[in-house]
């Protein structure tokens, strides 16, 4: 039953263990005996930091590592052996409006049905909603499969009409402390701008768009530098709104590659929507190829925008 998903399952489906946790699927590369997945719930205990999910997977699940070479790094591969279930956005639908007469559900249902009547798109519930652990005051978390640059110009148009507001600086500091891990607090104030995540009808939401036609991985030979700062100017933001996001940066510093071109990629719904010009410190791996670099923002030590 499980293997016969494995084609289909990305980033926004969970994965219920045998074990009784539930772990969040990543991205959209995975392999044929495992998924790449995260725990969500351990416990009983919610988990939204990804420091503390790596922390779980370092010490219950350390057998779980592999290194992928398509994704070029280390990460957690759950054997479909140890799936007992696989949950879909989209099949969770039915299930959330059934539970009606709560206010979060209401709202999660309107909002939902206003993006795919809006867009005609394939769309469904992620996050607490799918995992059955919501709280009133949680989240609204979809994922959104199809017609995405059409999904994308009618949030901005929604934002714009005010049906979708933004997060306040009080929202956006509060969101900043439960997901952050150091980092920057200009993403702050990128938050306050994003609209993938803000606010409608008094309840903090986030969308992803995710589109797994360029699903970032490396597709040739490479050359890890394994620990390297550099300064990057974003060129190229036209799937900036996606997940995973991709962008095309210059390479301003160091000057010593053969190449500038750099293609940035992240799963973070925290760096998405980087405008044109935008600059960014980042100490992180570089995968050098023949024509262009390659930097995943997702396993950078450290990021600043500058």
């Amino acid at each position: 039953m499980v293997d016969d998903l494995v084609d289909e399952v990305c980033e926004g489906y969970l994965i219920k263990h045998l074990d009784g946790s539930l772990w969040v699927v990543k991205g959209c590369y995975h392999l044929s005996d495992g998924l790449v997945a995260v725990p969500r719930l351990y416990g009983g205990v919610k988990i939204k930091r990804l420091n503390d999910a790596y922390s779980i997977i370092m010490r219950y699940y350390r057998h779980y590592v592999r290194f992928v070479r398509e994704l070029g790094r280390y990460v957690p591969v759950v054997p479909l052996r140890d799936i007992s279930a696989v949950v879909s956005p989209l099949d969770v639908v039915r299930r959330v409006k059934e539970l009606g007469r709560v206010e979060l559900i209401n709202t999660a249902v309107e909002l939902l049905d206003l993006i795919v009547c809006g867009c005609g798109c394939t769309a469904g519930f992620s996050g607490s909603l799918a995992g059955g652990y919501f709280r009133e005051d949680s989240d609204i978390d979809i994922v959104v499969y199809s017609n995405t640059s059409k999904c994308y110009e009618l949030l901005r148009r929604l934002r714009g009409e005010g049906v979708l507001k933004p997060m306040d600086r009080n929202l956006a500091y509060i969101e900043y402390l439960e997901v952050g891990e150091g980092g920057d607090e200009g993403l702050i104030e990128l938050m306050m701008r994003r609209v993938l995540q803000g606010v409608f009808k008094g309840y903090r939401y986030t969308i992803r768009l995710v589109n797994c036609e360029d699903p970032g991985t490396l597709v040739s030979d490479y050359v890890v530098i394994p620990d390297e700062t550099l300064i990057l100017r974003v060129v190229d933001n036209s799937h900036s709104y996606t997940t995973p996001a991709i962008y095309w940066c210059e390479l301003i510093s160091p000057t010593t590659y053969y190449s500038s071109r750099v293609k940035l990629v992240t799963h973070r719904i925290r760096y998405s929507e980087l405008g044109v010009g935008t600059l960014l410190r980042t100490r992180t791996p570089l995968y050098v190829l023949s024509n262009y670099n390659v930097v995943n923002l997702d396993i950078a030590d450290l990021t600043h925008i500058i």
